[in-house]
């Protein structure tokens, strides 16, 4: 008996084409253009770090067709890419710490996510299965996820009105806070 893939190749295709060819990508540094290496085993590394923390941040939508879910879906996949440019991008996933860290990452962004059920209401109240692979809802996706995770880093200087300036503060191993 043949198993059905649940996760689109060309959605796994385009997240990694991104996070490559970007300079903001956590990839692009494991790559040298001009002489054509690519240091295939860290890249490894950094997806099983990433993704293995997404399987466990969200362990009820892992794995479940993109009709049950949309965590694995052709635009949550697009949308985690860019937020793993942003997690992964200062940490070190041969570090021991690294997987304990992703997870702590990726809870800041847990009680917003809809992969299942309920609205993005962060997307003007969009229902969580009309998520679609258009242009507009992986902006939406991803630019919501990476400003709930870089919203943790902000504070408002003293004395400054205005706009939060952002700040990372380093804590046990170097690991963000």
């Amino acid at each position: 008996e043949r198993r059905q893939a649940i996760v689109a190749d060309t959605a796994l295709i385009r997240m990694l084409e991104d996070t490559l060819n970007s300079p903001t990508g956590c990839l692009f540094a494991h790559r040298n253009i001009a002489t054509g290496y690519t240091d295939f085993v860290r890249i490894r590394s950094v997806l099983f770090a990433f993704w293995s923390g997404i399987r466990s941040t969200f362990p009820n939508a892992w794995g479940l067709p993109p009709t049950r879910s949309r965590l694995l879906h052709s635009a949550g996949i697009r949308a985690l890419g860019r937020l793993m440019d942003r997690v992964m991008g200062s940490l070190d996933p041969d570090d021991p710490q690294t997987a304990r860290a992703v997870r702590r990452e990726l809870a800041r962004v847990a009680p917003i996510c809809r992969w299942e059920s309920g609205r993005w209401e962060d997307m003007g109240g969009l229902p969580w299965n009309e998520l679609q692979n258009v242009p507009s809802h992986v902006r939406m996706l991803s630019d919501l996820l990476v400003r709930t995770y870089l919203r943790r880093y902000e504070i408002l200087l003293p004395g400054q009105p205005g706009p939060r300036r952002p700040f990372l503060r380093l804590h046990d191993g170097g690991a963000l806070e």
